[in-house]
């Protein structure tokens, strides 16, 4: 692999947190027409809040199911597992794809914690960039990859890099069909800093989820 054809990623930018909906409230309109039927039949007072509360129970467990369902339909995320000093780093997404280049040249790999087209990142940033005769990211599982990589802890830190000539080793290891994921680990690797400053990393474990294939 030619070190000086590759360049360190663009810059990076946080993406700023969403808050998530409130799950655990049931939908107001569901209570609101059950108290309405019973007020309407002419109900005692103690009739009308045990009707409330057999709704409200009944809504809240449908609002769970629905949740339950959701949730599991929703695809894995990967994650990045990286074995630095003074502590170790966990990256909560983590994704990979094997790209056609054609001209019968190698198929390029690559693993990211961000999306690369998007003009936001997420802190740490991690990229794994190596080539492969293997024709989809699936086929990876078993296999050994030479990668350049480049790491990015924070949006104002230094971007670190492997060195010209040198690579960190990705080993592939099991292809999870329901998750459409892989599981491999990463070599020991000094990386190069804009600094000049070394970045150690002792090794690693990635839970990388495929894109752009079909299961």
């Amino acid at each position: 692999m030619s070190y000086a054809k590759l360049s360190p990623p663009k810059p990076w930018f946080p993406v700023p947190a969403t808050s998530a909906p409130d799950r655990t409230q049931p939908p107001p309109i569901a209570l609101f027409l059950s108290l309405l039927v019973f007020i309407s039949s002419g109900c005692s007072k103690e009739e009308m809040n045990q009707a409330l509360e057999q709704a409200k129970s009944k809504t809240q467990s449908m609002t769970q199911s629905a949740v339950e369902a959701v949730e599991e339909q929703l695809p894995e995320t990967g994650s990045a597992n990286l074995k630095m000093t003074p502590s170790p780093v966990t990256i909560s997404t983590l994704d990979i794809e094997v790209i056609s280049i054609g001209d019968g040249r190698p198929n390029v790999v690559q693993i990211v914690t961000y999306d690369p087209s998007a003009s936001s990142r997420s802190y740490p940033a991690l990229l794994l960039h190596g080539t492969t005769e293997t024709s989809n990211a699936s086929g990876l599982a078993g296999e050994k990859v030479l990668c350049d990589l480049y790491y990015q802890a924070t949006e104002s830190s230094p971007i670190a890099m492997t060195r010209p000539g040198e690579s960190v080793a990705v080993e592939f290891q099991q292809y999870n069909p329901e998750d459409n994921a892989l599981t491999a680990t990463i070599g020991t690797v000094a990386l190069l800093g804009s600094d000049d400053r070394t970045v150690q990393i002792q090794g690693g474990d990635l839970l990388a989820v495929i894109r752009g294939e079909e299961r």
